[in-house]
């Protein structure tokens, strides 16, 4: 059988000990008693000539001598007359926040200040929570004064007996009827007010005092009445004039006495009065509980084996008597060795409250306050700490020891005085200083040397960078230039439309240019400009990049005055979210770069298309954008080479002007008395050039012929002023002048002789026009930073070819290398 460790019961009363021992199966969920004791002291304590603590003293070395109760807990009873029982509902209340209101109850039922006693109290069950509120609940309180405490744990305390809970014994009487007799009706814990369970009237007789405890498993009222065992005796030697051993002894064996009647009729009067204090206790408690249904009578204790009581009881309350014999104990206690022993069986009434000890001590009692002091508890477990602490102590002093050991072995080396190799620690340590003085200074020196180099760098840099920042924007302006395209055989002419048609020229007008700078260009390369960017590389690498549709798009204007507004500023931030930088006057502001199909809020087939291409190549996935600062620069242009369908609109700019500005070289001077060097667009600091507006094209648009000359009588043969495209202002004519047919009423025409004319000057050329904005970024790279990293990489190339590696030579390149300049400020900068 597995069993749990032991617990022992002890309730000492006024006329023994009585002692049980029991434990826990947790296989068969069942308590088993192991043990138990019975020790009778030699007089009653409450006698006068006896010594109560001494007698007591006796007992529980008695006790210990037969027992071995080393390992068990030992849990005790004190008199339900020494502490204070009582029972309260609170109010609805959080229960978290039931512990201050049961202080607060406490304060005003303990007749005495808190610090004074030992109090704990208990939850009874039944009790209804809704939403963590308590409703119809109970709390039971228990107390008692501190110095009662520690006078009913003093003789445990002398025989070296550690205790770990003080239960009053009424309580103890209570977990003993609810685990024995009630244990159906609370397994479902469910407490109906209007329809409370049955209740039992539980007397425990002591030898001066009864605990009346009146239950129904889940409510509890408990009285202490000052009648006992002891009054039988007093009123045999007052009726029968003997002594008090003499009548303890007939008390005790009524049924073997002469005339046992007459010894009944003696002791009749106690009869009567603990009848009456049970009547008027129950008659009290009906009162307070009208609903409450009394079932029956129960009865502990061994003055309830004075013949005749019970059923003189049970008669005049009118209940029926519940008796509790070897059977009902059997019914919930196993172990046979202690129930079926006759000392144990004689005395069995005597063992309920030693009974609910055990329960409570093995976790199985419906009430389990404990009344032991909390200054015990917290000295039993620094008790159970010291070895620990010793221990750990004794450890922590071992370290320092060895560590110290160490420590000084380390430290003896190195003494000041201690002499190695010849040489004492104190001279060495010495010399290192001196060296490690020598060294800072040292290092002062270079530090302020390092410090007037950069300073001359700087100052250098400043001088020769003076004349190059002079050309910068120079040279900006002269890249752009060399980027548009041309076409030669009309380059320092004008050339006749009827000859070349404006069609099918391929230069580029620039209206403007304007600029801004940015403290990161990171601000400027949105994810607008990005998608854009990433559309222009697409083109690049040969993915699909369809011509703009000469029709005007869903959601685009058809008229020339609307896709002019396509590149103002002003139109585009209409539709457009506002630029996170504020573009200067004239500038496309970053937000209006989407175009007019983006604009509507889809994407475009070419953004489409290229986002595929490039997702499929993988480099402009991973494009990060240009970093640092630098400006912006924004060109707004047209141009009227728009006749082939595969080179109109867009696609002339992006193969022409876009891309100069993304490979070609440009040929810049180097410096004075230099010849011109070629530089890349990277070198120049210049990337990422998108198309951020990309309209339809004016298909309407026409140019004014510059040879027109209009006849005398105007387009047509008809006088008048014409307008600005050769057209006659109507209802504009000459002065004087009629038409054929029109003239003065009554007035005759001549019919007008019909000469033949030659062909005339047209009055416009029809010239579809494509205007468009581009944006790139540059940042200023000064030509002396682009000649010294060129040659900078000259002689790393010059390396890499002299050191033996299995790459492949590089052809030479044909470009001209540049000179060592004249400028001895440039040839510093240049790191020559």
């Amino acid at each position: 059988m597995a069993a749990t460790s032991g617990v022992w019961g002890l309730d000492i009363g006024h006329c023994a000990l009585k002692a049980l021992r029991c434990e826990y199966d947790d296989a068969n969920q069942v308590l088993v008693a192991t043990a138990f004791d019975y020790i009778e002291h030699p007089k009653i304590l409450s006698q006068p000539d006896a010594n109560p603590k001494e007698l007591i003293r006796e007992a529980i070395a008695q006790f210990l001598q037969r027992n071995n109760v080393r390992g068990d807990r030992i849990v005790i009873s004190v008199p339900g007359q020494s502490g204070l029982v009582r029972f309260f509902e609170p109010p609805p209340v959080d229960l978290k926040k039931l512990a201050d209101i049961v202080r607060f109850e406490a304060r005003q039922a303990i007749p005495f200040p808190l610090e004074e006693v030992i109090w704990d109290y208990q939850l009874m069950g039944g009790a209804n929570e809704v939403d963590g509120f308590l409703m119809e609940a109970e709390v039971g309180l228990v107390a008692m004064k501190r110095d009662q405490v520690y006078e009913a744990l003093e003789p445990y305390r002398e025989a070296d007996m550690e205790i770990g809970i003080v239960q009053l014994g009424p309580i103890c009487t209570y977990n003993f009827v609810a685990h024995s007799l009630m244990t159906d009706t609370l397994a479902a814990d469910i407490y109906d007010a209007d329809n409370p369970p049955e209740s039992f009237v539980v007397i425990s007789m002591g030898t001066d005092t009864t605990d009346l405890v009146v239950t129904n498993g889940f409510r509890i009222w408990q009285r202490n009445m000052p009648i006992g065992g002891n009054h039988f005796t007093k009123q045999l030697t007052k009726e029968l004039k003997l002594t008090f051993a003499k009548a303890e002894h007939l008390k005790r064996n009524v049924r073997e006495a002469e005339d046992a009647k007459s010894v009944i009729q003696a002791m009749r009067p106690v009869f009567n009065d603990l009848l009456t204090e049970v009547q008027r206790s129950v008659g009290f408690f009906q009162n307070i509980e009208r609903k409450a249904q009394i079932g029956g009578l129960i009865m502990l204790g061994n003055a309830v084996k004075l013949p005749g009581l019970q059923q003189y009881l049970s008669k005049n309350l009118g209940y029926e008597l519940v008796n509790v014999d070897h059977e009902r104990w059997a019914a919930r206690l196993a172990g046979q060795s202690v129930l079926s022993s006759p000392q144990f069986k004689d005395n069995m009434h005597a063992f309920a409250v030693c009974y609910g000890l055990c329960l409570q001590g093995l976790g199985q009692a419906r009430f389990d306050t404990n009344l032991l002091p909390k200054e015990m508890l917290t000295e039993r477990i620094i008790r159970a700490k010291k070895p620990w602490a010793l221990a750990t102590a004794s450890g922590l002093m071992l370290a320092f020891a060895v560590n110290f050991f160490f420590e000084y072995n380390a430290w003896y080396k190195v003494h000041p005085q201690r002499v190695q190799d010849g040489v004492t620690w104190e001279a060495a340590m010495k010399e290192v200083d001196s060296v490690s003085s020598q060294f800072s200074k040292n290092e002062q020196e270079d530090s302020a040397r390092v410090k007037q180099l950069d300073e001359l760098v700087s100052l250098g840099k400043e001088l020769s960078g003076n004349s190059d920042r002079r050309v910068l924007w120079m040279e900006l302006l002269k890249t752009i230039n060399e980027a548009l395209p041309r076409d030669e055989a009309t380059i320092g002419q004008v050339p006749d439309p009827k000859v070349k048609p404006i069609s099918q020229r391929e230069d580029i007008h620039i209206e403007y240019i304007e600029s801004q700078y940015f403290s990161s260009l990171q601000t400027w390369f949105t994810e607008p400009i990005k998608r854009k960017y990433m559309e222009e590389l697409a083109r690049l690498q040969g993915g699909p990049s369809p011509a703009p549709d000469p029709l005007p798009a869903a959601g685009v204007a058809a008229d020339p005055a609307a896709a002019a507004d396509a590149t103002n500023p002003a139109a585009a931030n209409a539709t457009s979210p506002a630029p996170a930088t504020p573009a200067p006057p004239g500038m496309t502001p970053p937000a209006t770069l989407a175009g007019p199909a983006e604009a509507a809020g889809a994407p475009t087939a070419p953004a489409a298309a290229a986002a595929g291409t490039a997702a499929a190549s993988g480099d402009p996935t991973e494009i990060q954008g240009p970093d640092g600062p630098g400006w912006v620069i924004e060109i707004k242009g047209h141009h009227f080479f728009n006749e082939d369908i595969t080179t109109w609109g867009g696609t002339h700019v992006r193969d022409t002007f876009l891309k100069n500005l993304r490979e070609q070289t440009i040929e810049l001077p180097s410096g004075p008395g230099q010849p011109p060097t070629r530089f890349t667009m990277e070198e120049l600091g210049i990337g990422f050039p998108v198309l951020t507006v990309d309209p339809p094209i004016d298909q309407s648009h026409r140019i004014p012929n510059p040879f027109f000359e209009p006849g005398p009588q105007g387009v047509g043969g008809m006088p008048g002023m014409m307008d600005a495209t050769g057209g006659m202002m109507p209802g504009m004519m000459p002065g004087g002048m009629m038409g054929p047919g029109m003239g003065p009423p009554g007035a005759k025409t001549k019919p007008e002789k019909k000469e033949k004319e030659e062909p005339k000057e047209p009055p416009f050329f029809s010239a579809p026009k494509y205007t468009f904005v581009l944006q790139f970024c540059w940042q200023e790279q000064l030509l002396t930073e682009r000649l010294r990293k060129r040659q900078q990489e000259q002689m790393q190339q010059q390396l890499d070819q002299q050191q033996p590696s299995a790459q492949p030579e590089q052809p030479p390149s044909d470009e001209p290398q540049p000179a060592a300049p004249d400028n001895k400020v440039a040839a510093a900068n240049m790191g020559g």
